[in-house]
């Protein structure tokens, strides 16, 4: 680099490379560090997308270069010479100021998966009963065939399963509705 150009980088990704003296790291292991050295409660996404976002524009100006580390589909990013030459200016990344770590619109989300989540295990618990119910009533008509002289009784019981299983198909109509509209409003 015959131009020493500012290179604006975070000081802890800065420290992550210069303690691997040449070695090749792995992006999950840069946020491990990242995540251990700042003490920073933010999402795995939001990390993902800050460090990202750093790794390339090092990329962009020869800072580091990157490659496939042993055979697989992981990259690995290493300083390059031009990391030494370099001059930098360190800005934290805005995860990393210690206000409110996650946005309103990221914990109305987590909110929304945690609802959806507890109405399908709900769902479910409806669908198991449901099916039940239906197998109950189906037997008790079929042993109305076999035992024509117990039909007061077995009536009563036919009744109140059929009654039962229609209490849970409003129950399950109910949710899936809920689900689709905490899914939609989720999407928006």
């Amino acid at each position: 680099m015959s131009n020493i150009k500012v290179i604006t980088i975070n000081p802890t990704i800065h420290q992550v490379f210069i303690e691997n003296k040449g070695d090749y790291v792995s992006i999950k292991e840069i946020k491990t560090r990242f995540i251990s050295k700042t003490n920073s409660k933010v999402t795995s996404d939001e990390l993902t997308k800050v460090v990202y976002r750093q790794l390339l524009r090092l990329l962009k100006n020869q800072i580091i270069e990157k490659k496939l580390l042993d055979k697989s589909k992981r990259l690995g990013y290493k300083a390059t010479k031009n990391f030494e030459k370099a001059e930098f200016k360190f800005k934290k990344f805005q995860v990393e100021s210690g206000t409110t770590q996650i946005s309103p619109k990221t914990e109305l989300i987590n909110r929304a998966e945690n609802v959806i989540k507890t109405l399908n295990n709900q769902l479910t618990q409806y669908e198991v009963d449901f099916q039940s119910s239906i197998a109950e009533s189906e037997e008790y008509k079929r042993l109305f065939t076999i035992a024509p002289e117990m039909k007061t009784t077995l009536e009563s019981h036919f009744l109140a399963a059929r009654n039962h299983s229609n209490q849970l198909l409003g129950k399950i109509t109910a949710v899936k509705n809920i689900i689709e509209k905490v899914e939609l409003s989720n999407q928006q």
